[in-house]
């Protein structure tokens, strides 16, 4: 759909995107850990992408880091890593395709299911992207301890008729470096088609690094028990079929370490599948590594693995010991978080041709739209 602007008002806009800094306020009052560690160098290679919300944009209005992506020093080539898929026949139909009309698409097997001809093609999506899509407030919260930070944010599912719906639920713990410059409101474009699917969305906030109590391993102690309270308020209210446990990035990391923690348990019984959206699962590797968010690892840890053994060993989950199933879904062009994290032994994977780092948290992604499948609500 195009949207009519006139020129001066896309010349506006445009400013006003470009110009626009992304900063959150905690209640807490502590100091965010922003300064360069953030998602600046994160989108070297957004060209194929077009923002449908904000058409008449300039190529170079769509990323407002573009001036810092030389800083880029991870790219991961996918021939050079044997990455497994799913299964051994297994080709990746999320092209980056991003102006195929439906049956220009004729060969990609989730285009011609998509409602109201909706197809959701776009890859390499930039983080200011996120800030653009439509929202909703959620419908409630609940807290998990004394802090103001130790918060669950609910949506409830819709069926389009504003009643509600809650056979599934997904409990989702957001990324950001482990930074408490970025809060769980980065991505409630995000939690809020979710729940336009019929979904559940619970969505944790956490203490992070700059915050008092997070880091390692405070995070990971706010993550376990808000998906222990969240798993307690779901079972209480007997509509959900299924909870699947989704992080994305160092809200991946965090989210392995905590299903494995609860795994074997009353609570990790309940969990149907955990799912890591560009997850980071080798804290050594990462650590060593050059970009913003890479630096940002020894903050989190407290200190180099050559200085930190143990803490990074304890830091690093282990899918097989991990109940129920693992699957981990990749962009094969993250810049943030290379492709080799989506090897772990024991979890199944999915590589997305041509995603992007923040493409899982924009509802018109190839990458959205796979994780639909995962989720079982592929439309």
């Amino acid at each position: 759909m195009k949207f009519p602007f006139k020129p001066t008002c896309t010349a506006a806009l445009t400013a006003l995107i470009t110009c626009s800094s992304i900063t959150y306020a905690h209640a807490t009052g502590q100091q965010n850990v922003n300064s360069h560690l953030n998602y600046n160098d994160t989108h070297a290679s957004n060209r194929n992408y077009k923002d449908i919300h904000v058409r008449e944009l300039d190529s170079g209005s769509n990323d407002t880091h573009s001036n810092l992506a030389s800083s880029i020093h991870t790219q991961v080539a996918s021939s050079a890593l044997g990455v497994l898929l799913t299964t051994s026949n297994y080709k990746d139909t999320h092209v980056s395709e991003g102006e195929l009309s439906l049956n220009e698409a004729s060969n990609d097997t989730h285009a011609k299911n998509h409602k109201n001809a909706k197809s959701r093609m776009l890859t390499q999506v930039p983080y200011s992207a996120l800030g653009v899509l439509p929202t909703r407030e959620h419908d409630t919260q609940f807290s998990y301890g004394e802090d103001p930070l130790q918060t669950v944010y609910v949506w409830h599912g819709r069926d389009g008729a504003q009643s509600e719906v809650s056979e599934d639920a997904v409990i989702f713990v957001h990324g950001g470096c482990w930074l408490n410059a970025y809060g769980y409101d980065h991505a409630k474009g995000f939690y809020s088609a979710l729940a336009e699917l019929g979904m559940g969305v619970y969505v944790m906030e956490y203490r992070r690094v700059g915050d008092e109590g997070g880091g390692w391993p405070g995070s990971l102690n706010d993550v376990t028990s808000a998906m222990k309270a969240s798993i307690d308020k779901i079972v209480a209210t007997g509509k959900n079929r299924n909870i699947y446990v989704v992080g994305h990035s160092a809200g991946g990391h965090l989210g392995l370490l905590a299903a494995q923690q609860l795994s074997g348990s009353d609570w990790g019984k309940n969990i149907k599948q955990v799912i890591g959206l560009a997850a980071i699962t080798n804290m050594q590797s990462y650590a060593r590594g050059k970009n913003s968010c890479q630096t940002a690892t020894p903050q989190f840890m407290g200190g180099m693995p050559s200085d930190k053994e143990f803490e990074y060993q304890a830091a690093t989950p282990v899918a097989t010991d991990i109940q129920p199933a693992v699957i981990l879904l990749q962009g094969n062009e993250d810049s943030i978080v290379p492709e080799h994290h989506a090897t772990m032994p024991g979890a199944k994977n999915r590589i997305i041709t041509n995603g992007g780092h923040f493409d899982w948290l924009h509802p018109d992604s190839s990458s959205f739209d796979a994780l639909l499948e995962v989720l079982g609500e592929h439309d």
